[in-house]
């Protein structure tokens, strides 16, 4: 890779360390109208968009223990946001799926910023959404796969 190119990648990878910044910044700000810490918000996001997973499922992608992941769901319970069932085809397995409410208060929310968002892509064409989406895609595995590296280093430390 040549010089010209480095750069070129070092000013996209600090506009996508902002949007995460930003992100967070978003979700310090929605949390509290929410009535939830960061974390809770972060589950609540996850389980509203996957309508239904498992208690294990949500502490993997969350980067958090089971002992943690069940004091969000208590949290998320004792709200109003979030329902535990036991899945029919193993009870063994905790189920957690949004309520109702929960969908319309993370509607609310981010309302604002998904009709910006809709406009914004507006601008471009349905290639131009394609790359959009695929490179979109591609960073959202890489980071992934980065904290599940991480994640597994902090358990073998401990």
């Amino acid at each position: 890779m040549g010089e010209d190119q480095r750069r070129r990648s070092r000013v996209t990878i600090d506009l996508l360390r902002e949007l995460a910044a930003n992100f967070d910044a978003l979700n310090n700000a929605a949390s509290p109208r929410a009535g939830l810490n960061r974390t809770d918000l972060r589950a609540l996001d996850i389980i509203s968009r996957q309508e239904s997973l498992t208690a294990g499922q949500l502490a993997a992608r969350l980067k958090l223990t089971t002992g943690a992941i069940t004091g969000v769901l208590d949290r998320l319970e004792r709200a109003g946001h979030a329902v535990r069932t036991h899945d029919l085809e193993d009870r063994r397995r905790v189920v957690v799926q949004p309520t109702e409410e929960a969908k319309g208060e993370g509607y609310l929310v981010f309302l604002d910023l998904a009709q910006g968002l809709e406009s914004l892509l507006g601008e471009y064409t349905e290639d131009e959404r394609r790359v959009i989406d695929e490179f979109l895609d591609k960073v959202s595995h890489a980071v992934a796969e980065r904290a599940d590296q991480l994640s597994s280093h902090r358990r073998r430390d401990h």
